[in-house]
């Protein structure tokens, strides 16, 4: 599955790139019968502690919380929720809000740490983001399948902005995916970052075959509502 990122924003500049991935719901689910059970926590104990090596399917699964990485946090993520104490990412599929939840609270949490004011969640921008993120399944481009520019999405809403950007992706399967990928280009990264702006709305769209779809939209203006997350 291909996997892709672009930014744009208004006066700034456009920038694109795009890697391999393999997209997999089932995380925890290692020896694929559809349950998550002390089976696939067996199998990936055995595998971080080195006994047996766990590989291919089997491999993308056991990184329950979708960092990149395949340790003891995803043994206790996987194990908690086998004895029911909470739930991993394995135990329902998210929607597109939580989606769009994650993601939002990874940015904001990102600009902290960074001594930046975090961005109001806006209503009105996550409408559009939403219109938007579905819309890169018929065209992935800052254009939209109308051939209008992406940010007519603001004037279709009646949202007054005086400063736009967008970022754009697909095939991500998590949001900590999307974050990433996003974090690891310099034109989505200061998008993300941006001092200047003050709301930010993000919009998830999966499509029939499970491809998640990402659109962040940020702006400064008036009449936007919302809360910090």
């Amino acid at each position: 599955m291909l996997k892709r990122i672009i930014s744009l924003a208004i006066t700034v500049t456009m920038a694109a790139g795009c890697i391999t991935a393999y997209a997999d719901s089932n995380k925890g689910d290692l020896n694929n019968d559809g349950r998550l059970n002390v089976t696939d926590v067996s199998k990936l104990a055995a595998h971080v502690k080195g006994v047996k090596s766990l590989s291919g399917t089997s491999l993308t699964r056991a990184d329950v919380n979708s960092d990149g990485k395949v340790n003891v946090t995803d043994i206790s993520m996987l194990a908690n929720h086998v004895k029911g104490g909470g739930d991993s990412s394995a135990s329902k599929t998210p929607t597109a809000d939580d989606y769009a939840l994650q993601l939002a609270k990874l940015v904001n949490n990102e600009r902290r740490a960074r001594g930046l004011t975090p961005y109001v969640y806006s209503t009105e921008l996550n409408k559009a983001a939403m219109i938007r993120a579905k819309e890169l399944y018929t065209k992935f481009d800052h254009t939209r399948p109308d051939g209008r520019s992406c940010f007519s999405i603001y004037d279709d809403l009646g949202i007054n902005w005086t400063a736009v950007a967008e970022n754009i992706a697909y095939g991500q399967s998590s949001a900590q995916a999307a974050f990433n990928d996003f974090m690891s280009s310099e034109h989505h990264r200061s998008s993300m970052l941006d001092a200047t702006k003050t709301y930010m709305g993000i919009g998830v769209y999966r499509s029939s075959s499970g491809t998640l779809y990402w659109a962040q939209l940020f702006a400064n203006g008036s009449g936007m509502t919302g809360s910090v997350v």
